[in-house]
């Protein structure tokens, strides 16, 4: 299928009518999180699992103290920044977003976070700012994820990490082909991690998660939603679903 990128307020419109669609908080049971969560546990929730999806991540933190200054990049709604925010309670967590709206609400939920609403692919933060950078989910959509990664570089301290979680598709349709810039279209793990290294970082971790993630989503659509022909789509879709832990020396 042809991708046809949205570009500038166009997407952002877009980006804001899928995730605060009433269909989409309910599916989400107005909890707040958007993706497609952690299924390894066999959660009982779709809240549950995106839950779980975040913490997964932040599991990967390895550094000899805890991160002082922490960003959540492509934050949606703020609920992960919030589960950063209990995992580090020292730190001072900001998360950003290209949508106003989107920021407006995190920042309601989520007093003591500092939300921002700025593109990940150009973030207006001092060079070597942050301890620790996450982006749960996002980085396909980012235009580009290589502008993404060389910035996400440049805002890390020595020493500092990013993890972060995406998507390599063989198709748009089932995500939005509208959301997908076409540079972002790698199919093979193998460049995907050469495209992180081009960037300065040494790879800690690049592993496929698809079965307990996208997958179990997709059984959670089929079987508890009945939702049969989305899940068929976005399973056959989704090449690999990447968690990738990454430091800069």
């Amino acid at each position: 299928m042809k991708n046809e990128l949205v570009t500038g307020s166009d997407f952002i419109d877009r980006y804001d009518h899928m995730i605060l669609s009433d269909a989409m908080k309910a599916m989400y049971g107005y909890s707040g999180f958007y993706n497609v969560g952690d299924w390894t546990n066999h959660p009982s929730t779709l809240e549950a699992a995106c839950n779980a999806l975040v913490i997964k991540h932040l599991d990967l933190v390895a550094m000899p103290q805890d991160p002082v200054r922490i960003l959540d990049a492509g934050c949606g709604l703020g609920m992960g920044a919030g589960v950063i925010a209990q995992r580090f309670g020292k730190a001072h967590v900001v998360g950003i977003n290209i949508s106003e709206k989107q920021i407006s609400f995190a920042q309601e939920v989520h007093a003591g976070i500092d939300f921002r609403v700025m593109d990940a692919t150009r973030m207006e933060f001092p060079d070597e700012n942050f301890d620790l950078i996450i982006s749960v989910e996002a980085a396909f959509h980012f235009d580009t994820r290589k502008d993404f990664l060389d910035c996400a570089y440049r805002k890390l301290r020595p020493g500092g990490q990013l993890i972060f979680s995406d998507m390599l598709l063989n198709n748009t349709e089932w995500v939005g082909s509208w959301s997908v810039p076409a540079a972002n279209l790698i199919t093979d793990i193998n460049d995907y991690t050469q495209l992180c290294t081009a960037a300065g970082f040494q790879l800690h971790q690049c592993n496929d998660i698809k079965n307990s993630s996208i997958n179990g989503f997709c059984n959670h659509l089929r079987n508890v939603m009945q939702l049969t022909d989305l899940a068929n789509g976005l399973e056959n879709s989704v090449i690999a679903y990447l968690l990738t832990s990454l430091k800069k020396p």
